[in-house]
């Protein structure tokens, strides 16, 4: 009996947290077919107190694909457009709560970098006008 509760609370012990607090996540599309199953495990702090950086976070406007990193950002934050050619024509314009411009970007190339690093820790709003279209995205700045 005692050699069962002593390999019970050892595999409780060795067992790594994050298998046991996982979670599985599903994505479908309109049809209502699964497309997506994905396993997300907690967020941890890094010892400093940081957060890890997300992975780059993706949408589609038009017919380009936009990712953003990192996110939260404390200073540069990276915009690529993937498919750009010469002739879109795009900007980038960042904006705190109180809707005050704080800059203002064309997209010359695939990549752009925005250098927030003298704006003060919080929220900003990114808006991303492509060809005529637009999408908004939530900065944060540590």
């Amino acid at each position: 009996m005692n050699l069962i509760v002593g390999i019970c609370l050892l595999a409780v012990a060795v067992c790594p947290y994050g298998l046991l607090c996982q979670n599985i996540k599903y994505s479908y599309d309109n049809a209502g077919n699964r497309v997506k199953r994905e396993i997300v495990l907690p967020q941890r702090n890094m010892p400093d107190g940081h957060v890890r950086a997300k992975d780059p976070v993706s949408e589609k406007l038009g017919n380009k694909n936009i990712r953003i990193y990192p996110n939260p950002t404390s200073g540069v934050l990276k915009i690529e457009v993937a498919g750009f050619e010469d002739s879109d024509k795009g900007n980038l314009s960042i904006f705190n709560l109180s809707g005050q411009q704080l800059l203002n970007s064309d997209i010359i190339s695939t990549f752009t970098e925005l250098d927030i690093s003298s704006s003060q820790k919080g929220v900003y709003i990114l808006l991303i006008n492509l060809n005529g279209e637009s999408t908004t995205w939530k900065i944060i700045k540590e």
